[in-house]
This record gives C-alpha cells, structure tokens and sequence, in this order.
C-alpha cells in the first residue's frame, strides 16, 4: 500500500480551509467534505466535553518540549481511535516525535517520527487504517483531541452517493480557536437562539468548519497555556503547510487516569470541563 505522505493529510484531513470553506451556518445542517450536508439533532446532543471528568475517566498526559497537556479521553463516543492512540502511546510510538505541522493560533499537529510529518518507516497499516468515528457528542471546541485523516476509500459512485470513508492513523491535532467575530456568531446560532453548541462555541472557542468532518476523540482539561505556547509558534514553509521554525518535540504520551494523572493548577478562566470553567496546566513535577 502507498504510504500516507503529509500533502495526502493536507488534501483529505485539512481539507477545510479556516479562511474559506463553508461554515456549518446552524450547527444542525453541516457541510460535508464534499458537498452533501448532514443534520444533527440538537435536541439529542450531550456536550461530554464540557462535563467535569470523574477520577476514572481514561486521560492521556502529552508531555512536549514546551509543557504538558492533559486530555481526557472519550471511548464511549469514539473507540476505535481511542484505543489506537493508548495503544501507540503504551507502547512508546510517540516518545520523541515532532509537532510537524501548525496553523498560528488554530491547531498544531503531531505524532510523527519525522519533522515534515511523513510515516516512513514508522508506516503501520493496523494503525494507519482506523475507520473514521463522528459523534454528535464531540465537537471542535479550544482543546479538542482530534484524529488525523490520512486516506479515504473513494470513487464516483460513493462521492455521489456521499459514502465515502475516510480512515485515520497515528497522527493527531490538538485544536486553538479561530477568531469569532460577530458575523460569524449570528451565523452560528441561525435562527435558534438555544442552538447549544454555537453557545459552547461562543463561550470556549474552537474551528467550527471542523464540525463532524473528522475523529474526536478527546478533550483538553489542563495545559491550555501549553496549546497556546505551541499554535502561537513561529513558523516557516508555504501558506498552507507551516511548520515550527524551531523545533517542538512530544517527549511521551502517558496513558493513565484522572484522578492519577498530575494535579492541574489554575492559570486562567475558559477551560472546558471545569466547574470553575478556568484554563488550567499540569503542575511541575
């Protein structure tokens, strides 16, 4: 098999340009990668990820060269993706790969075993070939653990037909925020004023033209002062593929649980899960 190379993550999985795709205008009726909408029923929608984690949640410490994130993760909601990523984290995949690839301000991505984001000899099709899960419960919010889309089973037919399928590996974005002006505020909420998750956009930030377009499969609770050192970066290469212009590192991807993972200390005032709703980092060990 054609190993995924990181214009083939660009072409599928970052498909949707922050500064011009077309924005999900209610957050119900959102526009797939090609084309076709699919609706959600907010009415039936539970925003896990603004709920408090209890101590036996499944959450993942990813300790960089700039800090540590933690992040709690979502097996319910997403389990193939979430066992993949414990799975290469216990076994130290991550340990010493780069953050190749970052959008200032909006999203960095990471896990790969070389600086320009290639799998190369790192390529494993179990772990590259994971079947895209969206949940009507995740959402693209600050601090969203995301999946990287690598490759996708396609044709005329099922472009038609709107069935295609898009796969995930190893790779993953921790998402920052784009800029929410007014516009696009009203633009979110349409004709609803209730909509529930343009108000959780709104108050905590995030990408919303990644909404249901890719693998969520986990939730910043602490470090959100790391994912910004990180996306406010400087950066070098072409528009549409920044890199770090110095090096940034993920030291090891600790898998544990929340009431064992390090205790975080408040810093600030919008992180999500939190009954303080404050922006939080791991404390120095």
């Amino acid at each position: 098999m054609k190993r995924a190379t990181t214009g083939r993550i660009l072409k599928i999985g970052l498909l949707i340009s922050l500064i011009s795709a077309t924005v999900c205008t209610s957050l119900y009726a959102c526009m797939s990668m090609n084309g076709y909408t699919s609706t959600v029923d907010l009415s039936k929608v539970d925003l896990v990820q603004l709920e408090e984690p209890e101590p036996e949640d499944p959450v993942a410490v990813i300790r960089t060269s700039m800090g540590d994130i933690s992040v709690r993760l979502f097996p319910e909601e997403a389990p193939n993706a979430v066992k993949n990523f414990e799975e290469l984290a216990n076994a130290g995949f991550y340990d010493d790969t780069y953050v190749f690839q970052l959008e200032p301000k909006v999203y960095f991505a990471a896990g790969s075993k070389t600086p320009d984001g290639e799998l190369g000899e790192a390529y494993q099709e179990e772990h590259e070939s994971i079947e895209r899960e969206v949940s009507d419960n995740l959402w693209p919010f600050r601090g969203a653990l995301c999946a990287l889309t690598t490759k996708s089973d396609t044709g005329f037919w099922k472009m038609f037909l709107d069935k295609v399928k898009y796969y995930n590996g190893s790779r993953f974005i921790l998402v920052d925020s784009i800029e929410f002006t007014d516009d696009l505020i009203k633009e979110m909420y349409g004709d609803n004023p209730d909509n529930k998750v343009a108000r959780a956009f709104e108050q905590l930030g995030g990408v919303p033209n990644y909404s249901q377009q890719m693998t969520i499969f986990g939730q910043t609770y602490a470090g959100f002062d790391v994912l910004d050192a990180i996306t406010e970066a400087a950066t070098t290469g072409e528009e549409n593929h920044k890199t770090p212009a110095e090096e940034i590192r993920i030291r090891t991807v600790e898998i544990t649980t929340y009431e064992k993972a390090p205790a975080p200390v408040t810093t600030g005032t919008d992180a999500p899960g939190s009954t303080t709703a404050a922006t939080t980092t791991t404390a120095a060990e």
